[in-house]
């Protein structure tokens, strides 16, 4: 008996490890993605007949795990773009997997809470509680479970829809429905067959609807204008930036002058930061030098300072837009900050952390959501790790004061932080759910990898290697109209907020009522036990 107890005692966390590493085996860079689609059973198993608080703990266990697989590369990152030793790296890396293992552990106790006290179906409860966990949980690198399925464009095109919300809901809700099937069917074995039609049901409208939209967004793209567009990927690291900064420009100018003689571009592009440069004002021209002489409209990362000479300024971390004689056609100036790498939090109000934790760079936040205008066209830059914010994306994509949508999306990134990791490729799969969301080409330009461009169906047709050097040519669709994600945004994430605060405040209600009428039933039995204490004394 001691040995089945303690066995039943074991399995949950046994189970939740298991849960915690097919998440991050599923997901990009891993990419086994079909894991993903049963992930989450082992985890549904361990918090079946769990007290809220246990499912919590269970669920946090499984948090880390997944964190820690999924984000080894944060040990390289903390190293590199901070700076810290070893150890401490290390350190960062397990407080990260701890900090983002709470949106897992919030899953498992609000999913618990809820079927506990109400009876609903966990099949639809665990995808509403971690759809709106999602939304609004609150991470320095946002990983959504739906990207796993990048390479999977039969289910991903509900995005334009829903957002990358929608895929998530979807990949959580068949876990989540095979699980409530295999429950019923092994406690009763009644209702499971109800449960599969109704999975069936939903998978066949999604599938349907990807095969319907894939056909008719090709069409679309097919009978679309075209650029051609040559990106450049020197293979130079962060640190050759900072120690030798003129022969990287050189490497671009050489490589950029090479790739216009081949054929004939509309646009190159160069990735973050490739050189620093000062600006009296925002307009103007550069020295057709700068990009190698190619005479070719060329767009490019800097570090740029604008205004007259003075040492109090902070830079921006921008892209600028020139044409072929040098004229700036416009700027975008990057709006999300990576903390504690160009920024620290609160360090204008207290400077002294800034001596204290010494980083690469002391950036400013740009403010203008304007595109950048290109003859007839107009392109929406991002950098960084801003394309997988797909709400600053989709604020970018509004068109500014104008309100004139762009025609194409554009990321300029340096991953060379992350080394030879998995960040690339999982940073390329969140990035290439913005091209569904807008039913826009993503052309993406990184200094190491991963350089692509992707397709306003979300497929990456194009790519460059992992710390490779090169050049690639793409032929990129400029394309019109505006989807349901692009005008109503993540309605679906606040839709399953508004329901699981729904879920979760009924129990919530309910036990405090019970706590507030046990009081008044004790006072209400005080003369009857009086009575019976007086007759036993008589």
């Amino acid at each position: 008996m001691t040995t089945n107890y303690s066995g039943t005692k074991v399995l949950p966390w046994v189970a939740a490890i298991t849960g915690g590493m097919l998440v991050f085996l599923g997901y990009a860079g891993f990419d086994q993605f079909y894991l993903e689609w049963i992930c989450l059973v082992p985890v549904l198993w361990a918090i079946r007949d769990q007290r809220p608080g246990r499912a919590f703990l269970i669920g946090w266990l499984a948090g880390i795990v997944m964190n820690i697989g999924g984000f080894y590369w944060a040990i390289h990152m903390f190293r590199e773009f901070a700076g810290m030793p070893w150890p401490l790296a290390a350190l960062g890396l397990l407080l990260l997997a701890a900090a983002n293992g709470f949106l897992f552990a919030a899953w498992a106790w609000g999913t618990r809470l809820i079927t506990l006290d109400t009876g609903w179906s966990v099949a639809w409860v665990s995808p509403v509680v971690w759809t709106a966990l999602e939304k609004f949980w609150p991470e320095i690198f946002p990983n959504y479970l739906g990207a796993s399925q990048y390479k999977f464009p039969l289910v991903t095109q509900v995005a334009d829809l829903t957002g990358i919300l929608g895929v998530t809901f979807v990949v959580v809700y068949f876990n989540s429905a095979l699980f409530a099937a295999g429950e019923q069917w092994f406690r009763n074995r009644r209702g499971a067959i109800r449960q599969l039609l109704v999975l069936a049901a939903v998978m066949a409208a999604v599938l349907i609807y990807g095969k319907v939209r894939i056909g008719s967004v090709d069409r679309q793209a097919a009978a679309a204008d075209h650029l051609t567009i040559g990106l450049v990927q020197t293979n130079r690291g962060a640190g050759d930036k900072r120690h030798d900064p003129e022969s990287l420009l050189r490497e671009h100018q050489e490589m950029s002058r090479t790739l216009a003689a081949s054929q004939s571009l509309d646009l190159i592009v160069w990735p973050e930061s490739v050189l620093g440069i000062r600006l009296a004002s925002r307009e103007g021209s550069l020295p057709t030098g700068l990009f190698g002489d190619t005479r070719t409209p060329t767009l490019f990362g800097a570090v740029l300072l604008v205004g007259e000479d003075g040492t109090d300024q902070r830079p921006f971390d921008s892209a600028l837009l020139a044409d072929g004689a040098g004229r700036i056609l416009g700027t975008y100036d990057k709006m999300v900050l990576v903390p504690f790498g160009e920024y620290i939090p609160f360090g204008e109000t207290f400077p002294a952390l800034y001596s204290l934790l010494p980083v690469p760079g002391r950036f400013q936040p740009g403010e203008s959501r304007k595109p950048l205008p290109f003859g007839k066209y107009l392109f929406s830059v991002n950098i960084c790790y801003e394309d997988i914010f797909p709400c600053q994306v989709r604020s970018l994509m509004q068109g500014g004061p104008n309100r004139r949508i762009p025609d194409v999306l554009f990321n300029l990134t340096n991953d060379s932080w992350y080394g030879k990791t998995t960040e690339p490729i999982e940073h390329l799969a969140l990035a290439s759910f913005r091209s569904i969301e807008h039913r826009r080409s993503l052309v993406r330009s990184t200094n190491t990898g991963i350089s692509a461009f992707v397709d306003p169906v979300g497929r990456i047709v194009a790519r460059s290697g992992i710390w490779t050097r090169g050049t690639l040519v793409g032929r990129v669709a400029m394309m019109q109209g505006r989807t349901v994600y692009g005008l109503l945004g993540d309605w679906i994430g606040w839709l399953c907020a508004l329901m699981a605060l729904v879920g979760i405040g009924r129990p919530l209600l309910v036990s405090a009522r019970r706590e507030a009428a046990v009081p008044t039933q004790n006072k209400q039995s005080e003369p009857g036990k009086r009575q019976r204490r007086e007759r036993h004394h008589r």
